[in-house]
């Protein structure tokens, strides 16, 4: 797990395309790897959620991150923005979102989650990363057993 003070963990549906094109896109524009990863649906996802008080079933309805620097955990709309704000410019400006009501944030986040199966997928198994960035995801040990993430990450 990473150190206070260098980002944070982003506990995310690994079954959910959209969850993971997001994953993949944070990773591409983090080149100095403060974010981390893990499935809620592996057991140190399930360990993680509970170490946080969250329940993986609500997570399944909306991401969370474990923020380091803080030491907050936050959910939905919010985690998304403090996720930005680890990412360069101009998705570090996105941070700055948090100026608008939570709850209209969240209406819009919630609207996007509930279609997000329907219109973009979902496949049977967690993705598992490629090798180089495996070492990201607090969950690799078990994404790396055979059989427990058939499809890999391009």
């Amino acid at each position: 797990m990473p150190q206070a003070g260098k980002g944070g963990i982003i506990l995310y549906d690994g079954v959910c395309n959209l969850c993971n094109a997001g994953i993949w896109y944070v990773i591409r524009r983090d080149p100095q790897k403060l974010l981390h990863f893990c499935s809620v649906q592996t057991r140190k996802g399930e360990e993680l959620a509970a170490s946080v008080k969250l329940r993986q079933a609500d997570l399944l309805r909306r991401f969370a991150f474990i923020d380091h620097d803080t030491g907050k955990v936050y959910r939905a709309s919010t985690a998304a923005l403090h996720v930005a704000k680890y990412l360069p410019y101009p998705e570090k400006l996105a941070y700055n979102l948090l100026v608008i009501p939570e709850g209209i944030r969240d209406f819009v986040y919630d609207a996007v989650a509930a279609s997000r199966y329907p219109v973009f997928g979902r496949t049977d198994v967690c993705q598992r990363p490629t090798p180089d960035v495996l070492d990201r995801f607090e969950d690799r040990d078990e994404l790396e057993k055979e059989g427990k993430a058939s499809r890999v990450w391009k």
